[in-house]
């Protein structure tokens, strides 16, 4: 070990241990303060439902006894009435009321004893003689209780108003039965509220935020302090009291927003004696968070001026020793713009060697491209020519396929898979992540011109353009602005004079534009404007790259401060596929074969039929495998030519697999791991495109007539 590595590793020791002792400082008290707090708010929670049990069990204990003190009253009101008819009991008026008087005199939880007959008139009240007869109390429902001779031995309401008074009051009644057991009516007593609601309230005065609630089995209250029963309130079922109670519970806790004042509360509830009703008290659950943080407030008074502290004087310890080895910092910081210097250096001849890459790939496809043109030339000129033309195009198509193969080796990536794009469709659905891409301060509107002609081109790299444009827009629009995506046919000579028809995808927006003197360079690979670390400089390449491999072109209209335009022109489907007139496609054998076109994707549908048509096959279509499955039941194939690829539970691999004993499977796809998949299990695969003959040969060499 060197001196160098030494010191070194001398500082390095040094300066961890004064770290460690640093973080330590702030960390242990800090710790220790979280603990203390964890702790304290765990105890703060127990001694407030201890509280709340020893409250609600003193609450049910005082109820209890004033329940059980009004039955023996209900009791001794039966033996008063005995089993007199309504009759003979309203000639004993003067008489029960002064006797029910008398009753109620030292009973302050006490409203009024009544009586009422079995048609729902009062017999007598110690509140008035005589007893008000004009108000009919059948609709009460401890009538209907008693008078079916269903409900409890004593029946409790819940919170009432009293249609005599206006007061408010809760009813315990009893049956009254005569000789025969026939019903007679009820002996009621009823009962103040505030009689209960004041004492809570003196329980209160020692647990401030004290909540307490007297509720029926049915979930009606009958009392509630503070601020009294609002109406004729009740607990929902789903109420965690009410759930429990429906269990069976005689007794437990819960925490529930309170649907009176929506706050969060802790509660605890217990069953009154055998009557159905229940005590419940409850604790503002902010209160009790109230005092445990002005505990732990308390608490981190000390721990975090000592853990500063602490802190400071390790920092004081760090920088003197940074002091004494700033020599070796310069030196170790000098090394570092060294290495630097030298990542750099191979960072630029990694980009030279993609630089010489991207040169010979666009050298090679220019060649190609020649070739096409120079053979579409020879054909529009003088269709003599056409077969060696042609020839020279599919040689130009078969090299650019290798080259792309090879190139998507290099990349790792799957083939790409161009088809016939209805703009009026699909541009709304491919601007979508173009629109996830913006901010909402940034408006995007999406239009097609309805007479727009389909293209032909990858959609997912169509996307992708999208995207990039988009992207270049959002920087371009920092306070928010607008972008329009547009498609519609290009005007006679809009693209390129002369060179015929396209269809042109703007992208439009209201940003700040690109500087004049920049417009050719945005294009190039790797050139941005943006800082370090936010643009590639390959956005906008792969916009070019997109439009000009389908014989298009890409086109930059800018107003500097007042926005961008792209516009990206792409060559008409119809016009792509369209075939030179007065020439003949390559010679190919008839096959005379029965095929399955197993194909999702109309048109290529409708193509590779005719394809198979014209090779002498009789073909009948199905869009899936399901419907491959019930065309293979009702007739027999030679071969099964199906892509990989179709919607639906079963795939074209899955479909071969079971079918293959029934017919021989020749399989297509436009992706490499599908396609190298299907290989590896042994299946006859073609990949899209694919030329008429080699699918000629692909269907003779499976099938079970020899073709010579």
């Amino acid at each position: 070990m060197t001196d160098a590595d030494l010191i070194a590793s001398s500082r390095s020791r040094a300066l961890t241990r004064l770290r460690a002792a640093m973080a330590l400082a702030v960390v242990v008290p800090l710790a220790a303060l979280v603990v203390a707090a964890a702790l304290l708010y765990r105890q703060a929670f127990d001694n407030a439902r201890q509280d709340l049990d020893a409250a609600t069990r003193i609450a049910q204990e005082h109820a209890q006894k004033m329940l059980e003190t009004n039955e023996m009253l209900l009791e001794r009101m039966l033996d008063l009435f005995g089993d007199g008819t309504d009759a003979e009991l309203l000639a004993r008026g003067a008489e029960l009321h002064e006797r029910m008087k008398a009753m109620t005199r030292d009973l302050p939880q006490v409203q009024g004893f009544f009586s009422i007959g079995a048609n729902g008139r009062m017999l007598a009240t110690n509140r008035a003689y005589p007893p008000p007869r004009h108000i009919d109390f059948s609709d009460r429902d401890f009538l209907a209780a008693h008078r079916s001779g269903t409900g409890p031995r004593v029946h409790i309401t819940g919170h009432l108003v009293s249609r005599v008074t206006g007061e408010a009051f809760f009813d315990m009644s009893r049956r009254r039965v005569r000789a025969d057991g026939s019903y007679a009516g009820t002996v009621n007593i009823a009962l103040y509220p505030d009689y209960l609601t004041r004492f809570w309230g003196d329980i209160g005065t020692t647990m401030p935020g004290l909540v307490a609630l007297l509720v029926h089995a049915n979930g009606k209250l009958i009392a509630r302090h503070p601020g009294g029963v609002p109406g004729a309130a009740a607990l929902a079922p789903e109420h965690p009291m009410m759930r429990q109670i429906a269990a069976g519970s005689t007794r437990g806790s819960f925490e529930v927003v309170s649907p009176f004042d929506q706050r969060p509360r802790l509660g605890e509830f217990r069953k009154i004696g055998d009557y159905p009703v229940y005590i419940a008290m409850g604790f503002d659950r902010s209160t009790v968070l109230g005092a445990w943080l002005r505990r732990a407030a308390w608490l981190a008074l000390f721990a975090i001026p000592l853990s500063l502290a602490l802190a400071w004087a390790a920092w004081v310890a760090i920088r003197r020793t940074r002091s004494e080895f700033d020599a070796a910092e310069r030196l170790e910081a000098e090394s570092q713009r060294r290495r630097n210097a030298e990542l750099a250096l191979v960072e630029a001849q990694k980009l030279e060697a993609l630089g010489r890459l991207a040169g010979g790939v666009a050298h090679d496809f220019n060649n190609l491209l020649m070739i096409v043109q120079s053979s579409a030339f020879l054909i529009r000129r003088d269709p003599r020519h056409a077969g060696q033309a042609l020839d020279a195009v599919d040689r130009a198509v078969g090299s650019g396929s290798r080259l792309t193969r090879q190139l998507l080796a290099l990349s790792g990536r799957q083939a790409l898979a161009p088809e016939r794009v209805v703009l009026q469709e699909r541009l709304p659905a491919l601007t979508a992540l173009a629109r996830a891409a913006l901010p909402a301060s940034v408006e995007l509107a999406v239009q097609v011109d309805p007479g727009t002609e389909p293209i032909f081109v990858d959609p997912a790299e169509l996307e992708i353009a999208l995207v990039n444009l988009a992207v270049n827009a959002r920087d371009a629009m920092e306070t928010g602005g607008r972008l329009d995506i547009s498609a519609r046919n290009a005007l006679p000579g809009e693209a390129m004079e002369g060179e015929g028809r396209y269809v042109v995808v703007e992208v439009a927006d209201t940003g700040s534009g690109i500087d004049e003197a920049l417009i050719d360079q945005v294009v190039e690979p790797f050139f941005t404007t943006k800082a370090a670390g936010h643009g590639t400089g390959l956005g906008l390449t792969q916009v070019k790259a997109l439009v000009e491999s389908g014989g298009g072109r890409m086109r930059i209209d800018n107003r500097p401060g007042g926005g961008a335009r792209v516009r990206l022109y792409f060559r008409p489907a119809g016009s792509a596929a369209a075939s030179p007139r007065g020439t003949a496609p390559a010679p190919v054998r008839e096959l005379g074969l029965s095929v399955l076109l197993v194909e999702d994707n109309r048109d290529v549908a409708q193509t590779t039929g005719a394809v198979l048509e014209s090779l002498g096959c009789a073909v009948r279509h199905a869009a899936n495998a399901a419907e491959a499955l019930k065309a293979m039941g009702e007739a027999g194939f030679d071969v099964v030519l199906s892509d990989i690829e179709m919607p639906g539970g079963m795939d074209g691999i899955a479909l071969a697999s079971r079918i293959a004993a029934r017919a021989p499977v020749v399989l297509m796809s436009g992706y490499t791991s599908r396609i190298e998949r299907a290989r590896s299990l042994g299946l006859t695969v073609l990949a899209k495109p694919c030329s008429a003959v080699a699918l000629r040969d692909a269907l003779a060499k499976v099938s079970r007539s020899a073709i010579v």
